[in-house]
């Protein structure tokens, strides 16, 4: 019990200082939602609430500049899937825009192999699998699974967004999963299994490992706070053994040995870059072993890299020398 009340003075006392709104609101806001667990503002890539409670409040924080809110770590965080993007590797391909949760923005690659910014018109939506533009009847850009107890999305069959094979059938309100055969894909306009023999749809790249564990983490752990392993300057509470509750220090701290100090830890490479003004998209910055350097770039995370042969880094030059 103790715990559960300072652990709701802590929450209370971050929304002060960190200029967040709590809302009374309804419970139908809260009722779908764990206790304590962060969530996305689906109105924005870079915001996130946290329900106090079923029925009554919730908190709306905004991330620090530079980073988004990553519903798999719970955290705002840098791009954890390699470029935020993505590399061109040969003209009109198109990657889904990273920042858009309207499902209508994409780059394309242009003749150089750079990108350019695009969009669907206000009746379509990106579908990545596709690499098109597609009827806002035939995606679902809300949801990863449809919803089944929605009148539009039932007696229809939706896309699996991590497969090609895959697919969902609302068969009035109830929700069945199925599988083209080998080789095929689901068509949602003819809602019938197609030939995949051009590469009509293309399976995305399998997410990287993460280094944050969010179901065991906090196991044994009840009351403490962890380092973010992304972020030196934040951490994640253990409200309990599920629950780990993603806290960024105050005035420019960083978080070492279980509490946010003025005192920089080693941990720290990227992360004190005011990438607002010092008008650079990437800076090296120095590494502990001096045949080494980091590249830091805005919103990504820190690239290791090695001096050549013979030659160490400088740190106030920020070039390999001999």
């Amino acid at each position: 019990m103790r715990l559960g009340i300072a652990f709701r003075l802590l929450i209370s006392t971050l929304g002060i200082l960190r200029d967040s709104n709590t809302n009374t609101v309804y419970a139908a806001d809260c009722e779908n939602e764990e206790l304590f667990v962060p969530y996305p503002d689906r109105s924005s890539g870079t915001k996130y609430r946290v329900c106090f409670d079923k029925t009554q409040n919730f908190v709306d924080f905004d991330c620090p500049p530079f980073l988004y809110f990553n519903e798999r770590t719970r955290s705002c965080t840098v791009y954890l899937d390699g470029h935020p993007i993505g590399e061109c590797t040969y003209p009109g391909e198109k990657f889904k825009d990273p920042g858009d949760i309207n499902c209508q923005l994409f780059f394309v690659c242009d003749s150089a192999l750079e990108l350019v910014l695009n969009s669907c018109d206000t009746n379509g939506y990106f579908n990545p699998l596709f690499q098109k533009c597609v009827p806002k009847t035939e995606y679902d850009c809300e949801n990863d699974i449809p919803d089944c107890f929605q009148p539009e999305f039932q007696n229809r069959k939706w896309l699996d967004k991590e497969h090609c094979e895959y697919y969902y059938e609302c068969v009035g309100d109830i929700i069945v999963s199925r599988k083209c055969p080998s080789g095929m894909f689901l068509d949602p306009h003819s809602q019938s299994c197609m030939h995949n023999t051009n590469g009509n749809c293309q399976v995305p790249e399998t997410k990287p490992n993460l280094l944050v564990n969010i179901e065991t983490m906090c196991r044994g752990k009840v009351g403490k706070y962890l380092p973010d392993p992304y972020n030196c300057k934040a951490s994640y509470y253990c409200y309990d053994e599920s629950t780990p509750y993603w806290i960024p220090c105050e005035g420019g701290r960083y978080f070492a040995d279980g509490v946010c100090t003025l005192v920089k830890p080693s941990t720290c490479i990227c992360e004190d870059e005011n990438w607002a003004t010092n008008g650079k998209t990437s800076v090296a910055v120095p590494h502990p072993d001096k045949a080494k350097f980091y590249v830091c770039q805005k919103g990504r995370l820190p690239e290791e890299k090695s001096c050549p042969k013979g030659t160490t880094f400088d740190a106030i030059m920020k070039i390999c020398v001999f």
